[in-house]
């Protein structure tokens, strides 16, 4: 079956043209399975937040199947994508049955949202997640925090490899860098600023008025400060635990308070947003429509960033409530601001930076080639030496140590363009060829890293 492929950037549609192509190798062993936003709708994708089963347990069982040593899963309200190093044996059904286990849903039931990337375009895609491409809100910057809790998560359970630990770490440099040298760093770009905008638009400016954000967390504390610069005079949080709910107020000039005080606050402020990842209702729609008879006409505006929702959706049909959530951003995300150049230079970055990856790990992969081809050498020499010795024994120390020096320096000549001419094979857009034939003559049916992934056997995901 083909499952849907998201273009390496959510953003490619929004600048009129695609991504530009890395050269086409290998990082071997490199694979990724996801679901977004870009190929979901939004209750499935509430789904599989709703999920009781912890990630780690996912990570652990995605490391338990054959095929896969390392995994690292990258889990937001807009996706979930597991990075794995496979093995070429490695089971596409069984990584996808996994997914679909987690997420306690029938078999098949995630099949047609599900897309699959090998090798360098694995890389590519986790490179332009990092950077905030592939987001609902173009170069958001809460996605960089998420993939290194990712990584942080598979380390802390000793899940992650080399080639995943390396690539993760690229990605979060590469990220920075996007965001750096182009327009995608513009102040403080979140799904938060993107939600108030659509407020803006309808009533101009939200200086002086007043917010009540639910939640006290990272998501929180990026909505306080989205809020500080569009205006709001105070910030209140409410959260499960009021007191760390105060510890973030506290810089907005608000107050923290408990979950049982929203349905008060919600008759006195102007602005809430949901923020917490409560997998239950936190506001019923009741609570809403209670407020709005309290509230003598005074409009209410409803940001639900939550997912699964901390808001009821139904609060939405209610007279003079204006409700945003992640559904409503994505769809009318296609009129956001940020430039078309912004975009394909991070994505000219991401290209060159995945060029640049690619070229380490087969850099790294001619390694083993390059130790094999000079021990093979030094043992032909030493040999050769013994034989020597033994046939010129009435020779000198002075001299014997001579001979062998000359004899090793000859041999270091010899070699020293074939190294030279190994690496810069090796660091092409063909090297993992040009490794799989030296492979073949110095160390012949070894599992080395030159060796590329079995795309036939790989492309069972697919």
């Amino acid at each position: 079956m083909t499952t849907p492929t998201p273009p390496s950037s959510a953003a490619s549609a929004a600048a009129g043209q695609a991504a530009p192509a890395a050269p086409d190798s290998a990082a071997p062993g490199m694979l990724v399975l996801g679901i977004s936003h870009a190929t979901a709708p939004l209750d499935l994708l509430e789904r599989l937040s709703e999920t009781e089963r912890p990630l780690d347990d996912l990570i652990r069982d995605i490391t338990a199947v054959d095929g896969f040593d390392a995994a690292v899963v990258v889990s937001t309200c807009n996706r979930l994508e597991i990075y794995a190093e496979a093995r070429p044996d490695a089971s596409g059904d069984a990584l996808r049955e996994l997914v679909t286990r987690h997420a306690d849903l029938e078999p098949g039931a995630l099949d047609s949202h599900l897309y699959t990337h090998q090798a360098d375009d694995a890389v590519r895609h986790l490179f332009a997640v990092a950077s905030g491409l592939d987001s609902v809100v173009v170069g958001e910057d809460q996605i960089l925090g998420q993939v290194k809790q990712g990584l942080d998560r598979s380390q802390q359970l000793e899940r992650s490899g080399k080639v995943l630990d390396r690539a993760v770490q690229t990605a979060l440099r590469v990220g920075r860098r996007a965001r750096n040298e182009t327009g995608l760093n513009e102040a403080g770009r979140s799904l938060a600023t993107a939600g108030l905008g659509f407020f803006e638009r309808q009533v101009g400016s939200l200086t002086g008025r007043t917010a009540l954000v639910i939640g006290a967390g990272s998501m929180a504390g990026v909505v306080v400060a989205a809020l500080r610069r569009s205006g709001l005079s105070r910030v209140h949080l409410a959260n499960r635990t009021p007191e760390k709910a105060q510890r973030l107020a506290a810089t907005a000039d608000g107050d923290g308070f408990g979950l049982d005080d929203i349905p008060r606050l919600l008759t006195e402020v102007d602005v809430v947003v949901g923020a917490t990842a409560a997998t239950g209702r936190v506001v019923p729609v009741g609570t809403v429509e209670a407020a709005m008879a309290e509230r003598a006409g005074r409009p209410l505006f409803v940001l639900d960033l939550a997912m699964p929702h901390n808001i009821a959706p139904e609060a939405a049909a209610l007279p003079g409530v204006t409700f945003v959530d992640l559904q409503r951003i994505a769809e009318e995300g296609e009129g956001d601001e940020i430039s078309a150049a912004s975009v394909v230079a991070a994505q000219e970055i991401v290209a060159k930076e995945v060029g640049s990856f690619s070229a380490g790990l087969r850099l790294a992969g001619a390694t083993p080639i390059l130790t094999a081809m000079r021990n093979a050498a030094a043992e032909a020499t030493e040999a050769e030496l013994s034989r020597l010795a033994r046939r010129l024994n009435d020779i000198d120390e002075s001299t014997h140590q001579e001979i062998s020096r000359s004899v090793r320096r000859i041999v270091d000549k010899i070699l020293h363009q074939p190294t030279v001419r190994v690496r810069e094979l090796a660091a092409s857009s063909d090297g993992a060829r040009y490794l799989d034939a030296l492979g073949e003559l110095f160390v012949p049916g070894a599992p080395g890293a030159h060796r590329p992934p079995d795309k036939t056997k790989v492309e069972a995901i697919a």
